[in-house]
């Protein structure tokens, strides 16, 4: 109970000796109530980032408070500004983020019709570029919901060299794509 009652002296006594005018004794406050305040403030935006900023701000509001001297509860005055702090942070995030809804952000069941035909011609240019005649018309044919067999039948071909030929042209489109997915990435 007396290290308790000692912290609190001190506090009284620091904040004493900042409303006289001591900057140094700021300095102390600043040391003393910055973490406490993380802490609180961390409850709050569940960031510690944030939180830390929040503090800092607090903190900042009291050294540029033009007269301290008027604060009668300087300990609840500073959690309420780390409270408004905290409010301000999330009214305007909120407000940024329905901002960015509204203006810049195209609805989930719209897509864009030049992006998504820019993205099939890619793919089917990369695809006929990437397969020899037969394999591509395979391809073709097995894209239009045709089994081994009827393409088999189709082309003149046996079913095992059907499945055998489609395996491969899997493969080669599987890295294919893998490599076009990287290039992109890297633009």
């Amino acid at each position: 109970m007396f290290i308790s009652y000692q912290k609190k002296a001190d506090k009284k006594t620091l904040w004493e000796q900042y409303v006289q005018g001591d900057k140094n004794a700021f300095g102390r406050l600043y040391t003393l109530y910055h973490k406490t305040l993380t802490a609180y403030c961390l409850g709050r935006l569940k960031n510690i980032e944030l939180a830390e900023n929040a503090a800092s701000e607090t903190l900042m509001k009291l050294l540029q408070y033009p007269r301290p001297e008027e604060i009668n509860n300087f300990e609840s005055w500073l959690f309420t500004v780390a409270k408004n702090e905290c409010a301000t942070y999330w009214s305007t995030s909120e407000r940024r983020k329905r901002l960015l809804e509204e203006n810049y952000q195209t609805p989930l069941d719209q897509k864009p019709e030049i992006e998504e035909i820019l993205v099939a011609e890619n793919a089917g240019r990369l695809i006929r570029e990437s397969l020899d005649d037969v394999d591509y018309r395979i391809w073709e044919l097995h894209q239009q919901g045709y089994d081994n067999r009827e393409v088999a039948d189709l082309l003149g071909m046996n079913e095992k060299t059907v499945a055998n030929r489609k395996s491969a042209a899997r493969n080669i489109l599987r890295n294919v794509f893998k490599e076009y997915s990287s290039d992109a990435k890297s633009l």
